[in-house]
C-alpha cells in the first residue's frame, strides 16, 4: 500500500475486489447465436468494459442492433437482454464483512466501471453495497476510470483529499492513475491481502 498515516475514506472499485467476475461470460453467449461464433466471440472481446456502453453513451438496446447488424445475432432485443442481465459475478470471499466493518469508523465510496443495465442487477444481489456513503458508477458519472475527473469525483464525495483516501482497485492502471493524483493505493489481489496492507499500514 502505498503511501503512510491517516485514512480517512476508503475508495473501492467493485468488480475484482467487492466481487468477482468473468468477462467472458456475456461474449460467449451472444457469440454462438451469431452468423460466425467465433468470429463474433474474438470481435466481441472485452465487450462488457467498452467504454461507450459503460459511461452510458449507447443504450442496451442500440448494443443489440449493432450486433444484429455487425454479426448477424439472432436474438431478440428481449433474449439479448435476459443474456446480458444473467449474472456473470459472485461474492468476492471476505469482502462483504471487511466492507461493513471498514463502514464502522470511515466513509465509504464506490468507483465501479458498469453499464446501466447489469448495474441494476448487481444492486440487487450484494446487500453490502447499502454500507457505502456514495455508490459512483461510470454510466452515471459520464466518465470512468482511469480518467483523472472520476478519481476526483470520487474524492469530493468522500470528502476528504485523495492524500486521506486510499483507493482499492485490481487493475494496475486504474491504481496507477489514483497513484499520480495523489491518493494512497492498494493494488488489489485478494481480501486477506488487503486486510494485511490495512494492519500493516496502522501498526
Amino acid at each position: 500500500m502505498s503511501r503512510t498515516g491517516r485514512v480517512d475514506a476508503f475508495v473501492l472499485d467493485l468488480f475484482g475486489v467487492i466481487i468477482g467476475f468473468d468477462n467472458d461470460v456475456v461474449p460467449a453467449r451472444l457469440a454462438r447465436h451469431c452468423t460466425d461464433p467465433d468470429d463474433a466471440l474474438r470481435r466481441l472481446d472485452g465487450l462488457m468494459a467498452r467504454r461507450e456502453i459503460i459511461t452510458g453513451e449507447v443504450t442496451l438496446r442500440q448494443v443489440h442492433r449493432r450486433l444484429v447488424q455487425a454479426h448477424g445475432l439472432a436474438l431478440t432485443y428481449r433474449q439479448f437482454e435476459d443474456a446480458w442481465l444473467e449474472p456473470y459475478s459472485w461474492p468476492m470471499f471476505g469482502m462483504a464483512s471487511l466492507v461493513e466493518a471498514l463502514a464502522e469508523n470511515h466513509r465509504l465510496v464506490l468507483l465501479s466501471n458498469v453499464d446501466r443495465a447489469y448495474w441494476q442487477v448487481v444492486r440487487a444481489m450484494h446487500p453490502e453495497l447499502g454500507c457505502f456513503t456514495e455508490l459512483l458508477v461510470s454510466c452515471d458519472l459520464g466518465c470512468a476510470k482511469p480518467d483523472s475527473e472520476a478519481f476526483l469525483r470520487a474524492s469530493r464525495a468522500a470528502k476528504a483529499d485523495p492524500a486521506r483516501c486510499l483507493f482499492v482497485d485490481d487493475t494496475r492502471a486504474n491504481v496507477d492513475a489514483a497513484r499520480l493524483l495523489g491518493f494512497r493505493t492498494h493494488w488489489f489481489r485478494d481480501a486477506s491481502g488487503l486486510r494485511r496492507a490495512l494492519r500493516d499500514s496502522t501498526a
